[in-house]
């Protein structure tokens, strides 16, 4: 049985705090890792670096240029969760897709039958 070519797959976020209650987000790169390279068994990794906020702008203008005349307007995306419930077990967050997460520590013993 042959391994999946994609072994991994990590993505690398900068987090600074935006509010006392909402977290800015940036993504740095993202670091692709093979289990092959052209058929022969060697891992090898690919580092794709994310576009910087200014040429995320520069998208958003030239696709604003292109679609000109029509209504749906594209605003450059914001990257962030708002902290809703926070305590030593527990956190409640909403990213700016309106995601809700809610997350546990594993050692909260009422938990442990949901992460299975």
């Amino acid at each position: 049985k042959k391994a999946p070519l994609v072994k991994q797959l990590n993505v690398v976020i900068g987090a600074k705090p935006a509010s006392k209650s909402r977290v800015g987000l940036q993504f740095k790169y993202a670091k692709v890792v093979f289990s092959r390279f052209f058929g022969l068994k060697r891992q090898w990794n690919l580092y794709i670096p994310v576009p910087a906020p200014f040429i995320t702008r520069l998208i958003v203008f030239f696709s604003r240029i292109f679609r000109f005349g029509r209504k749906d307007k594209k605003v450059p995306p914001k990257a962030y969760f708002d902290v809703l419930y926070l305590d030593d077990e527990l956190r409640i967050q909403r990213t700016g897709e309106d995601n809700l997460f809610v997350q546990a520590k594993p050692t909260w013993d009422d938990a442990v039958p949901f992460f299975t």
